[in-house]
């Protein structure tokens, strides 16, 4: 997946690229994609870091700076939004130049979604990235994100750089605490997370309170970062350079000691003090407009008009097909007695399928994702017209993230190569992370994956700044899913029958999704429910479950973009399948799904299906 601050603001830009064509003349569309991607980037300088633009792009220095969370920021986001659906819509689509066409179609339906989820003012609102009903929480609150943030894209290379670290340290403080203040008015608003939810937020905020100064993440990482300067130095400068960056390090323990962890402390006081309103009910059915949030939420996260209850039909059918194949899979290697989902849960429970929790089983688990994510890349020229020219990395996830983290992620490369993509595993327990479905995962999160997804779209340069700007999650966690589906086809599992089951189950849990997401938000389904219903289901170790449980709970509607999305693109491949017969490529298949950058699935059924009479003229031609 791509959790909404690791990766989902990580997305696809590229420089200069945000004007109009060349020897074209400047239309009011230009204009307005201008001044629309400009007024992005200055709201946020996480996203313009983490996106690689430069000043011009974003109008102005914003290297030292963090996003504004305060009440009166938030609001402004969505009174920005709702503008903007308005200035689209009032263009006179007729003048729009045949070649913006796409960009226009992406636009209309992303502002759509963005001013339905600005009607609601608790909680927070990305115009790019959605809704979520509560500020605090254990999954991408700031004191969750920013220290991956400023390790991953905060350099301290020059002097400049290392003051600019110093300034954002500063301002985490500030972050947390406009996170706090919006939370304690969404309170007295009567919207605050269930308290299982509070009291999981409540436990990280504390371990990273019982971390002495010099420990915690942004110490750790400012203190590696400075001493590969001081190592890169020539010998007859590198005494004054350790001093300077001793000078550097106390500046920092004095910020984190009396500003950032006492922010902390602050959140943590408010959630204990807020405890005794807070109940166990996890449906955002019972906030105000709980039901028209939920529906908000998954027009965004889905792209599409289903229903909760057209949604819940198609993962209950979806459920039951793949149990059946699932039934067959594990009579194969000798399981028969007992439902399919007990017979999973002996499957994860035995020690032949685990890795040693241990430093040299997690680098065997590492060796062996390296050594598939080889093997795919040398047989990828089969399936792929074109692969990213960016490399990957795998990487295990940061240790302070780890609790509250997913069991993999994957962000992102940067335009300027200094980035590459990277797949990130979760290690804080191998008994979560087995044999049996770690294949897949590597599948889905990097390579045919989101590796694919994302940066062969920041590859495209003759697309607006903007509109690489822009996720769609069901377009790229479809692709996800599709890739894992791919995989299976393509003859990855043919001589790993456990492997096949790790992937019919992740299929599996995709499909409970959809059945559990609506559960819970529409059906009024409590949380042990969701995790029984799970747990019965999917067979996967209690602990995987009710992290995913929580998520769904903070995260809305997330967790249906990926079996929908799946869903399409499989439907589009069988149709210009059907349609094209011989004439049909899976190469450029695959390039015209990939090369236009992420899309609503509306919006890809229209290309697909430009697409096919295309194809079949140069089949004719061949």
């Amino acid at each position: 997946m791509k959790p909404i601050h690791w990766a989902l603001a990580l997305m696809l830009t590229a420089v200069g690229a945000c004007g109009p064509r060349q020897g074209q003349p400047i239309t009011a569309f230009d204009g307005r994609l201008s001044d629309w991607s400009q007024q992005i980037l200055a709201d946020s300088p996480e996203l313009a870091s983490q996106a690689g633009v430069s000043e011009d792009d974003v109008g102005g220095p914003f290297s030292d700076r963090l996003d504004d969370r305060s009440v009166v920021a938030n609001e402004s986001r969505r009174s920005a939004a709702l503008r903007r659906y308005t200035e689209l819509r009032s263009l006179d689509e007729s003048s729009v130049r045949p070649d913006d066409q796409l960009t226009y179609s992406v636009l209309r339906d992303q502002f759509a979604n963005a001013a339905g989820g600005a009607a609601f003012t608790f909680g927070n609102f990305s115009p790019l990235g959605g809704i979520q009903p509560y500020v605090l929480n254990q999954l991408d609150s700031a004191f969750i994100t920013l220290p991956s943030f400023l390790d991953e894209r905060q350099e301290a290379r020059t002097p400049a750089e290392a003051e600019a670290y110093l300034r954002r340290l500063r301002a985490v403080a500030d972050a947390i605490d406009q996170e706090t203040e919006r939370a304690r008015a969404d309170a007295n608003a009567g919207v605050r997370p269930p308290l299982f939810i509070m009291d999981r937020t409540l436990e990280t905020l504390q371990s990273v309170l019982q971390q002495p100064a010099m420990a915690q993440p942004y110490m750790v990482s400012f203190r590696r970062k400075l001493d590969a300067v001081a190592a890169a130095a020539p010998a007859e400068g590198r005494a004054a350079i350790e001093r300077r960056n001793l000078a550097y390090l106390a500046r920092a323990e004095v910020i984190l000691r009396d500003h950032v962890l006492p922010a902390h402390a602050r959140a943590a006081a408010f959630l204990r003090s807020d405890r005794v309103n807070a109940n166990d009910l996890p449906s955002v059915s019972r906030l105000p407009r709980g039901g028209e949030f939920y529906a908000a939420a998954l027009r965004i996260e889905t792209t599409t008009a289903l229903t909760p209850d057209e949604i819940h039909a198609i993962g209950l059918q979806r459920v039951t097909a793949l149990t059946s194949q699932l039934d067959i899979a594990l009579r194969r290697i000798g399981l028969t007695q007992g439902p399919v989902g007990e017979r999973l849960s002996q499957m994860t429970a035995d020690p032949r399928y685990a890795y040693p929790d241990t430093d040299e089983g997690r680098a065997q688990l590492i060796a062996d994702v390296q050594a598939r994510v080889s093997r795919v890349m040398e047989r990828a020229p089969q399936w792929f017209g074109r692969l990213p020219r960016a490399p990957l990395e795998v990487r295990r996830v940061p240790a302070f993230a780890e609790a509250g983290a997913p069991g993999a992620y994957y962000s992102p490369p940067s335009l300027d190569g200094a980035q590459p993509g990277v797949y990130y595993i979760n290690l804080r327990n191998l008994g979560e992370m087995t044999r049996i479905d770690l294949p897949t995962q590597d599948y889905h999160e990097a390579v045919p994956g989101h590796h694919f997804q994302i940066a062969l779209a920041q590859e495209i340069t003759d697309s607006p700044l903007l509109t690489r700007l822009i996720s769609f999650n069901a377009y790229s966690e479809g692709w996800g899913l599709y890739a894992e589906e791919l995989a299976d086809e393509l003859g990855f599992y043919d001589n790993d029958p456990v492997g096949r089951i790790g992937y019919l189950r992740w299929q599996l849990w995709r499909a409970a999704r959809l059945v559990v997401d609506t559960g819970l938000h529409a059906k009024d389904w409590p949380r042990q429910q969701a995790i029984d219903y799970l747990v019965q289901t999917t067979g996967d170790a209690p602990g995987v479950i009710a992290t995913e449980v929580d998520r769904y709970i903070v995260w809305p509607g997330q967790a249906c973009g990926y079996e929908l999305g799946r869903r399409e693109i499989s439907r589009l491949r069988e149709v210009a399948r059907n349609e094209l017969g011989p004439d049909f490529d899976l190469r450029a298949f695959h390039d015209t799904v990939l090369l236009n950058g992420e899309v609503p699935l509306s919006v890809l059924d229209g290309l697909v299906r430009d697409w096919i009479p295309e194809q079949r003229r140069a089949g004719r031609r061949d």
